[in-house]
């Protein structure tokens, strides 16, 4: 990489950068003397020193205060320190690869080193001051902030926003001026003409100059929470300061970063301040199809004029922003990992299937077990099944949970980058899920249980899921001719389409299409290789259930699974949990409060829950096409006999 050494104003900053940044570049020439940050490419340390105290290491990033260390691999690796120094080892990325990735974590971490709260938003400037648009990662931020923008709205920031107390006023600060967008939203917007350069290699996701950009740092006066439902229509609402204050540390950036770097405090205060003086609104929208130009009506009708935005002007210089805090020698220090608490705890017992195979319905048993064994009934015959909002098992596969661990957004990687980095992933996983619980379930010693659709190994690949954290498998196989109409219903498909899927080498759940998914794409591979991956690899200790014997014998099959994981036994809340998991009263909570795992193009989730109905949905000519891909794997496990 060639040192370029060109100044750059953002978030209120000075800075000097060997490496070439989005956009904000200053003009004329400046003294070095004057940054307030310098970026150089130098070699960087493998190991953070401990001459600053304890800090925090993880697979990919370590920190302590005033000190943040990343590698991404294939890209470069990234020293951070004392909110002034960035020093960046290229590592075979690419000039705009590096980029992006400092423009994201590392830039956070010296934002947050020199006391600022960051935020995954975007904001845009009002006549009042900076809107906040908040989510996760494809939930509409970006897109939203463009069709303000368009509206004459100065964008603020996108992705990475940094937050100030102004006295008592929380103020966000200006960042790059220059929106981060998938090329489907540039073709809706008809704004395919603006895009610069690719984000990263080859992803269709694009840097987009603004034409309207905010030069100066303005007061927070107004937030919007955006969340995609499963409802046809778009819906504002007032969130009451409690739950706002709940929203704005949901959506901290890299919160464990912060917390290894003991910047809580600053975020704690920029959070109490906005939710306590700041109107915020919770922004319920459908997921499909993404109704952008409504949703720009409706937030803007929130922005109704008030008096002029009360931020200095920067007069073509960056505005000012706060030096690194002295903290006292009582700030929060970071936290450590429990390395003793991972090997001697029990690992992840992963509950992998093909899609619609009993998955579901396995997790509202154990769930409601594990209520019972954890005390949470009220009494021992509590009628009140367990949500089927809150069940065991998920999280596994939440973009949130690999950006942690990784310190990198997922949605600007491929998914062969993804699939590279998820053993380690899945091993910081289950550390994570062990060392976070209270002594009492600790001394229970009872497995965490996470759910997977992906296939244990693709054909030709490598194993997906690491030995190390894993306790066991229970694997649920279900007839692939009953399965082939679940799924259907489930995705909204013809039945034709669904077994085409079912019988493809390289059939995959949550593969960004248009936009991404709050979950990481799923590499299932055919029906037949997928079961074969689980049941017939050595590496991990495997328990395979039939669904249709679960139907039949729900204490016999599931006393083996509670038996197989370790639980501790129950006869009483095994029956229980059986009965406050039957179909109708699943149906029942889904019909009464809906359930936030269905596809928004589903009618339903749970549905008949009983085997046996291909007989009548599907025609001869499907059932032997599912016969001719998969008959070897369907006769070990007794479903070749029904369909002939």
């Amino acid at each position: 990489m060639t040192d370029l050494a060109q100044f750059y104003g953002a978030y209120g900053l000075r800075l000097h950068s060997a490496i070439a940044l989005p956009y904000n570049r200053l003009p004329g020439t400046v003294d070095v003397t004057d940054a307030d940050v310098t970026v150089r490419l130098g070699a960087v340390p493998r190991e953070l020193p401990a001459t600053t105290g304890p800090g925090v290491r993880r697979a990919f990033w370590a920190a302590q205060r005033d000190a943040f260390l990343m590698h991404f691999e294939g890209v470069a690796r990234y020293l951070v320190t004392n909110g002034r120094d960035v020093l960046v080892e290229p590592c075979g990325g690419s000039d705009e690869d590096i980029a992006d990735i400092f423009a994201g974590t590392p830039l956070m971490a010296l934002l947050q080193q020199r006391g600022m709260a960051t935020l995954h938003a975007a904001a845009v400037q009002t006549a009042a001051g900076a809107a906040l648009l908040l989510g996760r990662s494809g939930d509409g931020k970006s897109s939203l902030a463009a069709a303000l923008v368009e509206r004459g709205h100065p964008l603020v920031a996108d992705d990475l926003l940094a937050v100030v107390l102004n006295g008592a006023l929380p103020t966000a600060l200006p960042g790059f001026a220059t929106l981060r967008l998938w090329k489907h939203a540039l073709d809706k917007m008809d704004m395919a003409d603006r895009a610069r350069a690719r984000v990263r290699g080859t992803l269709e996701k694009f840097w987009v100059p603004t034409p309207r950009s905010c030069d100066e740092p303005l007061p927070v006066s107004a937030a919007f929470v955006l969340t995609p439902r499963n409802s046809p229509d778009i819906r504002i609402e007032s969130m009451p300061p409690g739950e706002a204050f709940q929203m704005l540390t949901k959506h901290a950036l890299r919160p464990r970063i912060m917390d290894a770097m003991g910047q809580r405090p600053a975020h704690f205060r920029a959070a109490t301040a906005i939710a306590r003086d700041v109107p915020m609104m919770r922004v319920t929208r459908p997921e499909h199809p993404f109704l952008l130009d409504e949703l720009a009506d409706r937030v803007e009708a929130q922005l109704a004029p008030r008096s002029p935005a009360r931020g200095r002007k920067a007069g073509g210089k960056p505005c000012s922003a706060p030096a690194p805090e002295t903290r006292s020698p009582t700030a929060a220090a970071p936290r450590r990992s429990s390395v003793a608490a991972r090997a001697s705890a029990p690992g992840i017992v992963w509950l992998a299937s093909w899609p619609k195979s009993g998955n579901t319905w396995l997790r509202a048993l154990l769930t409601n077990y594990l209520a019972g064994l954890a005390g949470l009934a009220a009494r021992a015959d509590d009628d009140a099944p367990a949500s089927i909002n809150a069940l065991v098992g998920g999280g596994g596969r939440r973009r949130a949970e690999f950006d942690e661990c990784l310190g990198v957004t997922s949605a600007d990687m491929s998914d062969e980058e993804v699939a590279r980095r998820l053993p380690a992933f899945r091993e910081a996983l289950a550390e994570r899920l062990f060392a976070a619980r209270p002594i009492a379930e600790q001394a229970r010693r009872e497995p965490a249980f996470v759910k997977t659709h992906e296939a244990y190994r693709l054909p030709g690949g490598a194993p997906r899921f690491p030995r190390a954290g894993a306790a066991g498998v229970v694997y649920l196989v279900r007839n692939p001719l009953d399965v082939a109409v679940s799924y259907a219903h489930h995705l909204n498909w013809p039945v034709a389409r669904t077994i085409a899927h079912m019988n493809n080498p390289d059939a995959c759940e949550s593969r960004h299409v248009d936009g991404i998914y709050p979950g990481l794409p799923e590499p299932l591979g055919a029906w037949s290789d997928h079961v074969a991956s689980w049941t017939e690899q050595t590496a991990l200790p495997v328990k395979v259930a039939r669904y249709e014997d679960l139907l039949a014998d729900p204490h016999g099959q599931f006393s083996a699974i509670v038996r197989f994981a370790g639980l501790e036994w129950d006869e009483a809340r095994l029956a229980r949990a059986i009965e406050h998991s039957a179909f109708h009263h699943l149906r029942t909570q889904e019909a009464a409060h809906g359930f936030r795992e269905k596809q928004p193009t589903a009618p339903s989730f749970f549905r008949a829950g009983v085997a046996g109905e291909w007989r009548r949905v599907l025609e001869a000519a499907q059932v032997q096409a599912v016969v001719d891909a998969h008959g070897d794997v369907m006769e070990r496990f007794g479903y070749l006999p029904e369909a002939a």
